[in-house]
């Protein structure tokens, strides 16, 4: 077992007695041996088992290489240690692949007494780790105990096994020793913490961006004029989407940003060298690997970092998508002014990138200037290839955006004939559908109950008036995205309006059915209407006659478009 930086004895001998520091599972190569993780998750019981077995022969090693004889060694105690998952409680069949291999090789010198316990973590996410006990036996006591088939051979030059200055026969337990604590234990258990704490973070970062773009397929499917999402009984407002995309990314960069000045501030330690340090992200890399070497150079699109910025920049293309639907489509949809909250958004949305950039990009350059000696670029053409991949996931998130954005803001339709589907529905010639801006008609299929409480198909009848009031005259819009048209009959001889002004009158069809009691105002309509709904309050015309439900934002399958 070779820890670079070592600062405590593998093996110390005083007198006879010999105490060994805690050992985990190395391969014949001196590299930590596979697989590493939790036994009974990641590893399991016969892994671990074996895991032991060269937890022994590393212990040999280390006696061999500190010049101990092993045909004098006599063991007297072994502490196990497994790395063990919740729940898992089969410690001794663990740790006796360690004593099994001490009985195969030293026949009765090799029993002992033995502790075997599971703990939380082992250094460098270890499966198995085991600090031991043994006793020199004077030549004339040697055991005559069977020894193995094929001795390992001493070395030609050991160290020296006399005792030290100030060493006493028997010091008792010394704990540095004893227990495998030492300075350069923290700084890496610190070093393993964060690397396995960030790539947590970039799983989620990946799953943020996959749920995102989710929610706004959902979004389009449904359309912007819904103003929410069902997600079973509930409907979720469109606005509430941005905001937890927006909250994620915050919370996600704070995160992460703290992340890596644990791992900076354990790789500037003292105790740990640089060798050490790159050995430990080369036995358990993060995710992606955005430590590696191949990260600096100039563009390497496939690198861990480069991955992990064009994930960054789509799961913000998408957001932006989203932030497009819940205000500027939402509010044409609905005929509502949505530039303050579509202004606010942008700020925060802005902010919040460039809080990632100041927090998160420094240490990662620093990170790297430590551990290669180079500090990380991003460079004109990561950054290009970003803006690219973000643009893209606006285009996924918000197929009609640039279409709502290109349309003149009112295009005329007719005159021509026209009948109604529901009370704010209009199908004109060449099956053109158009939706009467500012009001939300009764549902077709809504009831309500009159003055005497008999109950009667309300909505229908706002269908039939409306369909009264188009019949056999030809109808003239003015129509904006989606399909929302100010809409008005049009008399023989009667000029045809040129603005939208001159719609907003009394012959404008939205207006005559607020006036009906068949629909009421919305959005930035609600003003402009309020004088003739409540007209028809008074005059009890309509649903207003009885009692009813508003029709709120529930939409016919037509409103969001054709």
């Amino acid at each position: 077992m070779r820890i670079p930086g070592q600062k405590f004895d593998t093996v110390h001998v005083s007198g006879r007695r010999i105490t060994i520091a805690g050992h985990l599972p190395f391969d014949a190569d001196g590299k930590l041996a596979k697989p590493l993780g939790k036994v009974g998750a990641e590893v399991d019981a016969d892994e671990a088992y074996q895991a032991a077995r060269q937890v022994a022969l590393g212990m040999l090693a280390s006696l061999q290489a500190a010049g101990v004889d092993l045909d004098r060694v006599e063991w007297r105690k072994a502490f196990g240690m497994v790395n063990a998952a919740p729940g898992f409680n089969a410690l001794p069949g663990v740790i006796n692949g360690f004593s099994e291999l001490l009985l195969e090789v030293f026949g009765e010198r090799g029993r002992h007494s033995r502790s075997a316990i599971g703990v939380a973590e082992l250094p460098f996410g270890a499966p198995v780790e085991v600090e031991a006990e043994a006793a020199l036996l004077p030549v004339n006591e040697m055991s005559t105990a069977p020894s193995p088939s094929e001795p390992v051979p001493a070395r030609t030059a050991p160290r020296a096994t006399a005792l030290r200055d100030g060493d006493t026969p028997d010091p008792g337990l010394r704990l540095t020793d004893y227990a495998g604590i030492s300075p350069l234990s923290i700084p890496a258990e610190a070093l393993v913490r964060s690397i396995e704490s960030l790539s947590n973070l970039f799983w989620i970062s990946l799953a943020g961006t996959v749920v995102t773009i989710f929610l706004a397929a959902l979004v389009n499917l449904i359309g912007a004029g819904e103003g929410t999402l069902p997600v079973g009984e509930f409907d979720i407002p469109l606005s509430v989407l941005p905001i937890a995309c927006l909250a994620f990314a915050m919370f996600l960069f704070w995160l992460t940003a703290s992340r890596l000045k644990m791992l900076l501030a354990a790789l500037a330690d003292d105790d740990l060298t640089a060798a050490m340090a790159r050995d430990i992200f080369r036995l358990d890399p993060p995710v992606l690997d955005v430590f590696a070497a191949d990260n600096l150079r100039y563009f390497a699109p496939l690198s861990g970092f480069s991955v992990l910025l064009w994930n960054w920049s789509l799961f913000f293309g998408s957001s932006i998508g989203l932030i497009f639907t819940a205000t500027l489509l939402q509010g044409m949809a609905a005929s509502v002014d949505t530039k303050p909250e579509l202004t606010a958004y942008a700020i925060a949305t802005l902010a919040i990138m460039a809080y990632g950039v100041l927090r998160v990009l420094p240490p990662l350059k620093q990170i790297h200037e430590r551990l290669h000696g180079k500090r990380l670029r991003v460079g004109l053409a990561r950054t290009a290839l970003a803006a690219v991949v973000a643009a893209v996931g606006v285009l996924v998130t918000n197929s009609e955006l640039f279409e709502a954005m290109g349309r003149d803001e009112w295009v005329p339709l007719g005159p021509a004939r026209a009948n109604a589907i529901d009370g704010e529905t209009l199908i004109l010639e060449g099956d053109e559908v158009v939706v009467l801006a500012g009001i939300e008609a009764l549902r077709p299929d809504q009831t309500c109950m009159d003055a005497d409480g008999v109950v009667y198909p309300c909505g229908q009848e706002a269908t039939i008036h409306l369909q009264s009031l188009v019949r056999d005259k030809p109808v003239f819009c003015l129509v904006a995205y989606p399909n929302l048209g100010l809409c008005t009959v049009i008399e023989e001889g009667m000029a045809l309006p040129e603005t939208d002004e001159d719609l907003f009158t009394e012959a404008n069809l939205a207006y005559l059915m607020v006036v009906a009691g068949y629909a009421m105002g919305e959005g930035d309509a609600a003003w402009l209407l309020s004088d003739a709904e409540k007209e028809a309050q008074r005059q009890r015309r309509g649903a207003w006659r009885g009692a009813f439900e508003p029709p709120g934002h529930t939409r016919t399958p037509l409103r969001a478009g054709p």
